[in-house]
């Protein structure tokens, strides 16, 4: 008999090693700690603790973030294999920032009052 997967929405981040991905990885997919070994200064590795035991992710892996809140690293070639995007990304600090900004539409109103 065969199998398909079921179509599975997950979130995901590119591990690379600076600090704006680290804060995505914690603050957006919710790992925390975020444990970055640096035993070989040239090759970081993100350490992950999952039910199997602690995964090691390098860079160029993907964080996943799975439908039961679990965290596992995946290749980048398999995530490539296995993924799409399902829709549009937000990132809400850019979100916040444009709803900041007064639409035309707004600042038309706000001069016809003045």
């Amino acid at each position: 008999m065969k199998y398909r997967k079921k179509p599975v929405e997950i979130e995901a981040v590119q591990f690379t090693d600076d600090p704006d991905t680290l804060i995505k990885i914690n603050d957006g997919l919710g790992l925390d700690p975020v444990n970055v070994s640096y035993e070989d200064p040239d090759n970081p590795v993100l350490k992950i603790p999952t039910l199997e035991g602690v995964m090691t992710a390098q860079v160029g892996d993907y964080i996943i973030k799975g439908v039961n809140g679990e965290f596992y690293p995946c290749k980048p070639d398999i995530f490539k294999e296995t993924y799409e995007p399902s829709g549009l990304s937000v990132d809400g600090k850019l979100l916040a920032e444009k709803l900041a900004v007064p639409s035309e539409r707004e600042v038309d109103k706000q001069a016809r009052r003045e």
